[in-house]
């Protein structure tokens, strides 16, 4: 990949790789979930699965400050790429495992000094508490193989060679099956862990992955081709221009992570907690299911927008935007019309409790129409972030829809009586926000979608 034209056959190229390595990596969420349900304890399988969607996300908030950074990372590998000098890239790579080794030291060395107190001081059931901690006490573990598969993930798509991912995913969740059937369950003389057998098993997947990863840097001769692995010492310059490319992009994923993990400790503290965070989790691993194309175009949109914009092909921008979005929201419709026709088989994958399965199915069509605004919101605002040198309006928009959406459920916490399905019209509110920014600020970057 050099320059790019942004046509479908281009976009699709790109694109279903990550797509199909991004679904088996979801999987993992999915499968964490599923698991939990399925413990034969009806009160320890709903304590777990209450339990694992705050961890869960509590994780991804860490996982995410690596992921925002090294997409930092892919558009500046994209423009390198779109100028015609793939030697520089290997620079940009190898500096970026550096700050993500060591950034991933400091928040594994946090976390596990901290993460008891910080647990037991936003959620009050102590019984979540302790599942949860028992959780990230091994989840933990795979925070250094996260950060670093980041980069090689920045890395692939930057290049536009993004098979080896659906490879090095797909070996992830494989593992990641077996072994959650062997610790939590206790199988095969394997110690009955539960779920902190759960998390041991995504951490040792991950580092399973980034094996994989590594590997096809030698065995497809990248580390000749782009100068990889030559680090002689840190290049300061390069490393202040990513960082002032990805640190806005840091904070805006803290945000949006975040935001998920307030929404969950609110709806904890609700009445039948327990039973309403079980729901939750549930309906979040979904919606992370559901959109997997949806993020691995926007992942494609950074690559393709980066690129065109280095060529100052603003129209070219424009119809980027519009073909991936149209093949995002074809890819969930699909999906969500599966969901409406069979919520009940759908739930019964991740539950037994006939309980939770009636109180999900209405916030289903909540969930269905917050995931068509997801579809196209999600590549907009990917192309407000690529569209030239700065991200900065990327997080102004995050920090606005954020507030807005904390101001909204805040509000509905307050009213007596308040149910689940209500909380969760916050989606909504959410995606419409974002939209409305995500539009103007590509207004005022000369990108006019409509």
């Amino acid at each position: 990949m050099s320059q790019l034209k942004a046509t479908y056959r281009e976009i699709w190229h790109i694109a279903y790789p990550l797509i199909l390595g991004n679904l088996v990596y979801t999987m993992i969420g999915m499968c964490d979930t599923a698991f939990m349900g399925k413990i034969d304890n009806a009160h320890i399988a709903n304590v777990a699965q209450a339990a694992i969607g705050p961890s869960a996300i509590f994780y991804s908030v860490l996982f995410m400050i690596g992921f925002a950074y090294t997409r930092g990372t892919q558009i500046l590998i994209a423009r390198k790429m779109g100028e015609g000098k793939p030697q520089e890239v290997g620079e940009i790579v190898d500096n970026a495992i550096v700050i993500m080794l060591a950034s991933s030291l400091v928040l594994f060395a946090l976390i596990r000094i901290f993460s008891n107190k910080l647990l037991g001081a936003m959620m009050h059931d102590k019984e979540i508490v302790e599942a949860s901690e028992a959780f990230l006490n091994y989840r933990i573990w795979g925070i250094l193989a996260s950060f670093t598969s980041c980069v090689f993930i920045s890395f692939y798509s930057g290049i536009g060679k993004t098979r080896l991912l659906t490879l090095s995913i797909g070996l992830m969740v494989v593992i990641n099956i077996i072994l959650n059937y062997l610790l939590v369950f206790g199988k095969w003389g394997f110690p009955e862990m539960g779920i902190a057998g759960s998390g041991l098993a995504s951490s040792i997947s991950e580092w399973l992955s980034v094996l994989v990863m590594v590997g096809g840097v030698f065995i497809h001769n990248r580390r000749r081709d782009f100068q990889l692995f030559n680090i002689r010492k840190l290049h300061f310059p390069l490393i202040s221009n990513m960082t002032k490319v990805a640190v806005p992009l840091v904070i805006q994923a803290i945000i949006a992570n975040g935001a998920w993990f307030v929404l969950f400790i609110f709806i904890e503290k609700m009445p039948r907690g327990q039973e309403n965070l079980a729901i939750s989790s549930i309906l979040r691993i979904l919606i992370i299911f559901i959109s997997v194309p949806v993020w691995a175009l926007g992942s494609v949109t950074n690559t393709v927008v980066s690129n065109l914009s280095v060529q100052d092909d603003l129209e070219g921008v424009k119809k980027a935007i519009h073909r991936i979005s149209l093949m995002s929201m074809a890819m969930v419709a699909v999906q969500c019309i599966i969901l409406g026709v069979a919520p009940r088989f759908i739930l019964h994958l991740f539950t037994n409790d006939m309980v939770l399965i009636d109180q999900a199915v209405p916030i289903m069509w909540i969930v269905i129409v917050a995931l068509i605004m997801l579809s196209f919101t999600v590549i907009f605002f990917n192309g407000v972030v690529s569209v030239g040198e700065t991200t900065h309006e990327a997080l102004y928009i995050e920090i606005l829809t954020v507030v807005v959406y904390f101001l909204y459920f805040d509000g509905l916490f307050h009213i007596p009586g308040i149910t689940l399905p209500y909380i969760w019209t916050a989606e909504w509110v959410y995606w419409l926000v974002m939209l409305g920014g995500s539009v103007f600020m590509l207004r005022r970057k000369k990108v006019h979608l409509f």
